[in-house]
């Protein structure tokens, strides 16, 4: 490719499903991209006004009618490609699944059903613009959508200061990106803490003396879906026009939001970015209300006050005690309206210097890395000696020092003072270890990533010399020496890494935790690949067998130890399953043994009616379990003998999840349909002859004559949600980072 040349790159308007619809708290095997592969290869449409399904025609005619009318739920008449759906089809049940947020209470979220998820690529080709046209009302608001994203990739060097960081959350508006991180770009920030050093925040911070933080309570819960009406064109106006409503921008958008929510007015889904959506445009209209009251009572933004809002979080700059009174007072009757109102416990106001205990925390953990962990690898020629003595007459006699081969590691970090002085950061800036989890496990990640790439350079260049003899036995056992050096040095950060981890599992913490451990189980298996004559190559490990050993134990054992104390609750089922797939990547001789998963999966036994065990044993789940589970416990158990028997609880829960549900509204649940697909797709549920798909076929409706024409068809696409084989870790979490939401 010239260098300079920008190609632009387009996803089919289908790709809202890969990047609006799911929360971004789901298992690391989960994802939509198969899903959106198979909408485009058929050419699957919703179209909203003739509210029907359409496809290409298709040799296998017959099986997609039959996946359309369990993957969107639209059963009864087709015609040749299209269904046109009946109104009881409209509304349907999303999967909701709970996730740890504080100490003893949990954040309900939602993962649309698929039909909903295609209803959005409609909605968003019909009225994107004016997502965007209603996303400029508010002075405030510094998260909204700016334009649609665009899938670009520039070769410049000019070109960088434009591009998009593959750590931000969301897509920012001027920047481009290798993925499509969400179907708009934002303005202003993809973090709220960027905004806190940002210009702006310092700016703000010169002219008032005084910060405001706020929230709202409950805020997606608390939403009406009917009151995005109210705020686009006027209360009093919509409750006159009624009958008008249900055909506008903001009465479909409405009619949307609460059927993917099965016709729930009353609260939004959590997790999805349309949600986000919906409810910035109802914020927007608040702002503007409350900047136009303030105004009539002569408060003046940017010149009495400044207010700068990240979602439903509030920053309000001011310097007189009544002004904050008097904003405070007009935000209050105006949410009400809303059905809306502040969170007490989070109004938490501030004098100069505005600084909160947040960034006073992430200030301090910076302090402490770089007070605490040394990495520096001294070059040769930094160790050639090159100077002179002054007293000598002819340096002309002089060499320097003979250049040594191995350069000097030096390294620097001990994990029992880490946890002390981090634990003195959390007393001493009054913060919660939750608080500022995320942010000292991504600093650490991006400190580990630095100093492998270093000593990774460092050993291969080493490595290719000692191949090729130039190092002698001294110098090899300074590498030796160096190599086990790094090793521990590793353990030591595994040890800081698991005690903060540890401290509350929460799903976003285990991501991180989960992409560092992917880092360091890649690095200690590399080979590298040195040339050993003209035409041939040979691989060599970059580390000693039993170095890998060390590291490979230590993250068993810490996982082992994570899982005994988190074990599977009701409400806690997905926080520590990522755990399970980082097992998975050290190999066999690192496999849970069967005891260990019963443990972890908190099974009961089975008792007959003498109050004896079953023989042999047979186990059953607490607490149904939900989807991530069964499809997470399904990969890490493959056709494994030894988990023979905890496949068999497994398929017993998949019975009785089903058998829950009345045969003909199954496919109106977002949790059923999902499992359906992966369980027919499965490589690891083939045993005498199909047995247990087409029994999952028969619960779903299937006709039994085309029952083995329809696993043959889903297992030609391999994957739907979940990919059960063929994994790759890494390339999974960075596809994974690039749907992170706001935080």
């Amino acid at each position: 490719m010239r260098k300079g040349k920008k190609i632009p790159l387009s996803y089919s308007i289908e790709r809202a499903v890969l990047s609006d619809v799911l929360p971004y708290e789901t298992p690391i095997i989960f994802s939509n991209r198969h899903f959106y592969e198979f909408l485009v290869k058929y050419k699957i449409k919703y179209c909203a006004e003739e509210n029907q399904f359409t496809w290409i025609n298709c040799k296998d005619e017959n099986i997609i009618k039959e996946i359309i009318s369990i993957i969107f739920d639209a059963h009864g008449v087709y015609e040749a490609n299209k269904k046109k759906l009946n109104s009881n089809e409209l509304r349907k049940i999303p999967f909701h699944y709970k996730i740890a947020h504080k100490e003893n209470d949990f954040r309900d979220l939602a993962l649309p059903h698929p039909k909903c998820q295609i209803e959005l690529v409609s909605f968003y080709e019909e009225f994107k613009e004016l997502i965007l046209h209603y996303s400029k009302q508010s002075s405030f608001s510094i998260r909204r959508p700016a334009s649609i994203a665009k899938f670009v990739y520039s070769n410049t060097s000019a070109g960088k200061d434009g591009k998009g960081d593959e750590e931000d959350m969301i897509e920012e508006y001027n920047k481009e990106y290798k993925s499509l991180k969400t179907f708009f770009t934002y303005e202003k920030y993809s973090n709220v803490y960027k905004f806190y050093e940002d210009y702006i925040y310092h700016r703000a911070e010169k002219k008032f003396n005084r910060l405001l933080k706020f929230d709202l309570a409950k805020c997606f819960d608390s939403i009406y879906t009917h009151s995005l009406a109210w705020t686009l064109f006027d209360k009093q106006f919509v409750k006159d026009n009624l009958d008008k409503i249900p055909s506008t921008f903001p009465g479909k958008f409405d009619a949307f939001i609460s059927g993917a929510n099965y016709g729930e007015t009353n609260g939004i889904l959590i997790g999805p970015e349309f949600s986000r959506i919906f409810a910035e445009l109802i914020l927007q209209g608040i702002d503007k209300k409350v900047e136009s009251d303030l105004s009539r009572k002569k408060k003046i933004h940017k010149i009495d006050y400044e207010i700068y809002r990240y979602v439903d979080d509030y920053f309000l700059f001011y310097n007189e005690e009544e002004t904050k009174e008097i904003i405070l007072e007009t935000y209050k009757v105006s949410l009400k309206e809303y059905k809306m109102s502040f969170n007490d416990s989070k109004t938490i106001p501030y004098e100069k210097p505005l600084i909160t205990e947040i960034t006073i925390a992430k200030n301090k953990i910076l302090n402490l890395v770089r007070e605490n962990i040394e990495f520096k690898i001294r070059k040769e020629k930094d160790k050639e000696d090159k100077s002179f003595p002054n007293n000598v007459p002819n340096q002309d006699d002089l060499k320097p020092e003979k250049k040594i081969k191995v350069g000097d590691v030096k390294i620097r970090c001990n994990s029992n003072k880490l946890i002390t002085e981090f634990k003195t950061i959390v007393v001493v800036s009054h913060v919660s270890y939750k608080d500022i989890m995320n942010f000292t496990l991504a600093v650490f990640k991006t400190v580990l990533t630095r100093n492998i790439k270093k000593y990774q350079k460092h050993k291969r260049a080493m490595l290719k010399r000692q191949l090729s003899g130039n190092l002698s036995e001294k110098e090899k056992r300074k590498l030796a020496k160096q190599e086990s050096n790094f090793t521990e040095y590793t353990i030591e950060m595994l040890d800081f890494i698991f005690f903060l981890y540890g401290v509350s599992p929460r799903v976003n913490s285990t991501i991180k935790l989960v992409g560092m451990l992917s880092i360091i189980i890649k690095t200690f298996k590399k080979k590298t690949k040195v040339k050993s004559d003209e035409a041939r190559y040979s691989l060599y490990y970059q580390f000693f067998q039993i170095n890998q050993e060390k590291i490979f134990k230590k993250i068993s054992d810490e996982i082992i130890l994570t899982l005994d104390r988190n074990k599977l609750r009701e409400h806690v089922q997905i926080e520590t399953l990522y755990l399970l797939i980082i097992l998975k990547e050290l190999g066999k001789d690192y496999r849970l043994t069967a005891n260990q998963l019963i443990k972890y999966l908190n099974l009961d036994e089975i008792l007959d009616s003498d109050n004896k065990s079953y023989d042999p044993k047979r186990y059953k789940f607490k607490n149904e379990i939900n989807y991530f589970v069964i499809t997470v416990l399904l990969f890490y158990l493959k056709d494994i003998k030894e988990y023979r028997g905890l496949k068999v609880v497994i398929k017993e829960s998949i019975r009785k999840k089903i058998g829950a549900i009345k045969k003909g509204q199954r496919t109106k649940y977002s949790e059923l349909v999902l499992l359906f697909f992966d369980l027919i797709a499965c490589p690891y549920l083939k045993e005498n002859d199909n047995k247990f798909k087409k029994e999952i076929l028969t619960c779903f409706g299937v006709d039994k004559a085309n029952h083995q024409e329809f696993i043959n068809f889903v297992e030609r696409q391999r994957y739907w949600f979940t990919k059960w084989d063929n994994f790759n870790l890494l390339e999974e979490l960075n596809a994974k980072s690039s749907l992170e939401p706001y935080s």
